[in-house]
């Protein structure tokens, strides 16, 4: 499990795809590589961030060919990781287990957000409420330049709630994460603006607290 938070949460997901790759090569680590002609680490991420999005407990399978123990291989990562990124955790995982992305379904997030005016708790929770009541919530994704599709993401809405915080509207969610009925979390700052009726005014600032397995938010991924 690791952060990337800093001047890494604008790496794109190939570029923290490299500093991992960059970072266990020069901790010579004995990473597995893929069969073929150009063969590259057996490296796999849960669910990609989007840029700008920091993330709190974030998730990779790295394949090894010979067996390193969980705090040397998070010790010698972390010496040769960018600034921002940091492994928490390393745990051996057994020999067949699901890939990342078939097991991640939510994730949850927290969303701090400025206002044109001051805001009231009352004014918040009233409008967080008015916003789930809705049967539809349609937001607009950029598709195929310079097409666009519009989405309902009501159903990939789990949980959502507000709470004013030091001048600033700070809300709490959980999306679905997965291949089908995805909600990122621009698509919940778009119905924020759009909906909930809040003067919300950017920049947002947006992190991403857990990845969880379908069940529940309350156990992370695969740290049960």
């Amino acid at each position: 499990m690791y952060v990337k938070d800093g001047p890494a949460r604008y790496l794109s997901h190939l570029d923290l795809l490299r500093a991992f790759e960059r970072a266990a090569r020069r901790a010579g680590l004995p990473l597995a590589h893929t069969q073929g002609f150009n063969p590259h680490p057996v490296m796999a991420f849960a669910a990609p961030l989007p840029v700008g999005v920091a993330g709190e407990a974030e998730f990779a399978d790295i394949e090894l060919t010979q067996p390193v123990g969980p705090a040397e291989l998070a010790e010698k990562l972390n010496n040769n990781l960018p600034e921002g990124i940091r492994v928490r955790e390393a745990r051996p995982l057994p020999p067949v287990y699901p890939s990342l992305m078939s097991l991640v379904q939510k994730a949850s997030y927290t969303i701090r957000a400025g206002a044109e005016r001051p805001v009231g708790q009352a004014e918040v929770e009233a409008a967080v409420g008015a916003l789930l009541s809705l049967a539809n919530i349609f937001v607009e994704r950029a598709g195929k330049k310079p097409l666009k599709k519009t989405v309902d993401i009501r159903p990939g809405i789990f949980a959502l709630s507000g709470r004013v915080n030091g001048g600033k509207v700070v809300f709490w969610a959980v999306l679905r994460t997965a291949s089908e009925g995805n909600v990122r979390v621009d698509d919940l700052l778009a119905a924020l603006v759009k909906y909930s009726g809040l003067p919300l005014v950017p920049p947002f600032e947006c992190r991403r607290t857990g990845l969880y397995r379908d069940g529940g938010e309350e156990k992370e991924l695969l740290w049960t």
